[in-house]
């Protein structure tokens, strides 16, 4: 078992020991860290700096509704349909936001929050010239202090567009503590130096749980294609004052997340193994190679719930959709509107279209059928899920299946991946494709072979199998792409995404489902109107069904109750207007424009950013001046 992590009661303990014994009323106001006798030291930084560490590192949480962007935990998606619409922190939705003074948009923790990290680097990198320690050790911990800063302006700007741009410790009197918004280009260049200075100078190893260059590196591929990619698919805002943004500032962009992907890449630190489900599920990713920073969890001092929800709890929460088990390749590396060897084309029931998948398929979804809505459904084990697709991504199969207390509750152990090499490999093929669009080099085989064909390489089993399989790798054809000699033709793809973009996106999803990656990557590519719940002709889309069910395949179940009132909704594609059908997909939400989004119109557009909170425009205004709200609200 994994030492303790004590990372959190020495740092707390650490800031209590700043009190020293001096009288309370003399010392400098703690909570800002400007007490000049503070700044001495290496230690000091370090304690200084592990006040950053809780806001972006979140893990897996500790509570049974957030997991901090994993599982249900994401924002928006066509991959999991919400049912819980509290609008907790980080939780999910079913519907779209609908006021400037509801829901996310009159809370103020986002922009409080991340404002407090910028002061506070602000602060750090003030003090670190006049420290007595070496040149190497001050750039080292500026670099440190502008990583974060990077991290929150960049977490900033994915909410707001842009935001008030502060690179120096304000006073309270100064005038441009309210200065208006500056530009969303402009935080994204700031975030590019930071993010750059912080790679040059960060160390290759400070320590365990210590950000190092290639955690540095990791999150600067992340954070900087969603920046580059929602400039260039949105303009500078949203609606029609909107300006497009110039190519070369797009490069720029786009070369600052290859940078951080491609210093990681050459590493020589990092490799793709023969795992997926146990880099979810394992109670120690110290060592393991495709992992680049954790949170790591120890029984009975720090755990987490999620896996209890991957296990023996119903997730009523919400549930996988028919729109991503869609997205999942066969086989043959083929979409399953285009191979074969795909079984469910004229009866798409889990039995036959579960067969002949991509592996990384059957460990993340449970291959039966398990329907938390019908009459008469009793499981030995394991939970149900409203869509009838319960996950098993975050459960170790061993684990449950010895009835360990680690599937129970708050006492999961295992460790949360907070980054790993298969989404840098997957920044890095994306913002290469991106950047031969606007002019840099242009998009080549090599790209694919040290990307996408790298995660092809997995050898996957099912649970308690022998037999391994591996993915097709992928060959550049002209302008799509190639498995054995067949070019890709998916029948579902967008047709405003080029084929080679649109498998880049679909290995990203599938790869990186429930992670808390889709949600944003919705946001970044504009394409939030793949979240309507009914499609052009009013009929629920892929993205608000759940398992295809023939009610004669399950004869001790039934779609009703004793009364005969319908408890199961089934939506038949060849029978839309039966209201009373027993076989079909799934009709868990059956309220009508419960997610409309229409492309174009600002009443939509302004979901892709959220409104200036309510209390800071409120707090410019009484000091006469003006912070300027997003379009639309």
């Amino acid at each position: 078992m994994k030492k303790k992590n004590l990372l959190y009661i020495v740092c707390a303990l650490a800031m209590i020991s700043l009190c020293g014994c001096d009288d309370f009323l003399d010392k400098d106001p703690q909570d800002k860290q400007t007490n000049d006798t503070y700044w001495q030291n290496e230690t000091s930084l370090r304690t200084y700096a592990q006040d950053f560490y809780s806001s972006y590192f979140k893990g897996y949480g500790t509570d049974y509704t957030v997991f901090a962007g994993y599982f249900s935990g994401d924002d928006y998606t066509d991959d999991f349909i919400n049912l819980n619409n509290a609008n907790t922190n980080g939780a999910g939705y079913i519907y779209f936001p609908t006021s400037s003074t509801t829901d996310w948009n009159s809370r103020t923790e986002t922009w409080s929050n991340n404002y407090g990290i910028i002061y506070k680097a602000n602060v750090m990198i003030e003090k670190i010239p006049d420290m007595n320690i070496s040149d190497e050790a001050k750039r080292h911990w500026e670099g440190i202090a502008r990583y974060f800063r990077a991290m929150a302006y960049s977490e900033l700007a994915k909410y707001y567009g842009g935001v008030p741009y502060y690179d120096k410790v304000t006073d309270p009197s100064d005038e441009d503590l309210y200065k208006d918004r500056d530009s969303y280009l402009l935080i994204a260049q700031k975030i590019l130096e930071d993010f750059q200075y912080a790679l040059d100078n960060v160390r290759t190893d400070d320590t365990k749980l210590q950000v190092n260059k290639y955690v540095v590196g990791a999150y600067m591929s992340r954070e900087l294609l969603y920046h580059a990619t929602w400039l260039k698919y949105h303009g500078t805002s949203v609606g029609p004052g909107s300006q497009q943004v110039s190519n070369d500032d797009i490069k720029n962009l786009l070369q600052g997340a290859i940078n951080g992907a491609e210093t990681v890449m050459n590493s020589g630190k990092y490799s793709i193994g023969n795992t997926y489900n146990a880099l979810f599920t394992t109670d120690d990713l110290a060592d393991n190679p495709e992992i680049i920073w954790y949170r790591e969890y120890t029984s009975g001092l720090t755990m987490n719930a999620l896996m209890s929800y991957n296990g023996p709890e119903n997730q009523t929460q919400g549930g996988v959709t028919q729109d991503v088990i869609n997205a999942y390749l066969c086989s043959d590396g083929l979409p399953i509107g285009q191979s074969p060897l795909y079984k469910g084309k004229d009866d798409p029931s889990i039995k036959n279209s579960f067969q002949n998948r991509d592996p990384r398929l059957y460990q993340t979804i449970t291959d039966t059928l398990r329907i938390m809505s019908a009459i008469g459904t009793k499981y030995a084990k394991g939970g149900t899920s409203p869509t009838g697709y319960p996950t098993k991504k975050f459960l170790n199969e061993e684990w449950f299946a010895a009835d360990s207390p680690y599937c129970q509750n708050r006492q999961s152990p295992a460790d949360a991946p907070c980054i790993r090499y298969a989404e840098v490999l997957l920044n890095y093929v994306e913002a290469r494709y991106e950047i031969a669009q606007v002019g840099g080099s242009a998009f080549v085989q090599k790209d694919l072979d040290e990307s996408i064909n790298k995660l092809r390489g997995r050898q996957l089993t099912k649970f308690q199998e022998t037999e391994s399989k591996t993915m097709p790798t992928v060959s550049l054809n002209g302008n799509g792409l190639s498995v054995n000699g067949t070019v890709i033709d998916d029948p579902a793809r967008d047709k405003s995404v080029n084929p080679i973009l649109w498998e880049i996106r679909r290995e990203r999803r599938i790869e990186l489902i429930m992670e808390g990656r889709r949600g944003e990557d919705l946001r970044r590519w504009a394409k939030f109107e793949y979240l309507n719940s009914e499609d052009a002709n009013g009929n629920p889309s892929m993205s608000f069904l759940g398992a295809y069910v023939d009610m004669k395949d399950y004869p001790g179940m039934s779609s009703k109750d004793d009364a005969g009132n319908r408890v199961l909704y089934l939506f038949d594609p060849n029978n839309p207007g039966n209201e009373d059908s027993e076989k079909g997909y799934i009709h868990y939400l059956r309220e009508k424009g419960l997610r409309v989004f229409k492309a174009g119109d600002l009443n939509s557009e302004r979901y892709y950013l959220r409104a200036i909170p309510t209390s800071q425009l409120t707090i410019y205004e009484n000091k006469g001046k003006v912070l300027t709200q997003n379009p639309g609200w």
